[in-house]
């Protein structure tokens, strides 16, 4: 659990954003890189959501959701070349296995290698949009499209971690036991637990009065200074991204060899990037904002 990052406030414009606009400035960087291949794209993009997570003070949890991305992003680059052996340049000429020879060229190695960093690229705006974003907040955005579907999502949200710390005190229980129980016994009886408190948290709302709520009316609370700041932000990266992909920005190809777009187009895409994730944070008014302000 150490792995997946926690909400908690902080005094950042991210964290005082509304957050919609803090979603959908995450959200701009993991379209980056599901659109792009490019190395130095990808590379700009991360950075970007490196340097919005140090300013917004959750630099070490966005970390961690990298060493989390690592061994997905190792296992792509390890089986492309395996199972797609094409490309010009020979590198390894293996033998035959069930009738299939696995030779591995540098051109599929390469483009496992960047389908790799491109997970990595699409995984740490995600641990941004978990660590910088409240959870709640976000859910309470769906609640006039589907009340019920936003309350099980939010329940759900609370109640693993409590399930997941009831199943660890009594995998610890059962090691202390002089004959400890079998595996399937241990989950039978977290299984069992978890649906007695579904049970009890069903009964609960019901005496108060969920199962009759009706459609939520919308509040209108005013646009803050950190609202604008980060949605003209969002903006400005997905607009870069798209705009860049249709006009040919970062193009790239792999086979029979590779060719990487190296120019001004794709330099000045880079730049955008990292100074779009950077700008929301600079200056005296975004660091003295709180919640709301």
């Amino acid at each position: 659990m150490r792995l997946v990052p926690a909400y908690r406030q902080r005094s950042s414009a991210l964290h005082a954003a509304r957050a919609g606009a803090a979603a959908a400035f995450c959200a701009a960087f993991a379209l980056t890189g599901a659109l792009y291949q490019h190395p130095l794209v990808l590379a700009a993009a991360l950075a970007g959501v490196l340097l919005a997570a140090g300013a917004a003070g959750v630099g070490a949890e966005v970390r961690r959701t990298l060493w989390l991305s690592l061994p997905l992003a190792l296992l792509v680059t390890i089986v492309n070349p395996l199972v797609y052996p094409e490309g010009d340049t020979l590198l390894v000429r293996s033998g035959e296995l069930l009738g299939r020879r696995f030779d591995i060229t540098l051109e599929a190695l390469a483009a496992g290698a960047l389908a790799g960093l491109r997970v990595v690229a699409v995984i740490a705006p995600l641990g941004l949009l978990s660590a910088a974003v409240d959870a709640d907040e976000l859910l309470r955005l769906f609640r006039r499209v589907s009340y019920r579907s936003a309350l099980t999502a939010s329940l759900a949200t609370r109640l693993v971690p409590v399930l997941a710390r009831d199943a660890g005190r009594m995998s610890d229980a059962a090691r202390c036991r002089a004959r400890p129980p079998e595996r399937l016994a241990v989950l039978r009886a977290a299984v069992s637990g978890a649906l007695d408190r579904a049970v009890d948290v069903a009964a609960a709302l019901e005496v108060r009065g969920y199962a009759l709520a009706g459609r939520p009316a919308s509040p209108r609370a005013p646009w803050s200074r950190h609202d604008l700041r980060i949605a003209a932000a969002a903006l400005a990266v997905a607009a870069c991204a798209i705009g860049g992909r249709l006009a040919g920005v970062g193009a790239l190809e792999f086979y029979p060899r590779v060719e990487l777009a190296a120019g001004p187009g794709e330099a000045a895409l880079a730049l955008a990037l990292v100074g779009f994730g950077a700008l929301p944070f600079a200056g005296r008014a975004a660091r003295l904002g709180v919640a709301g302000a």
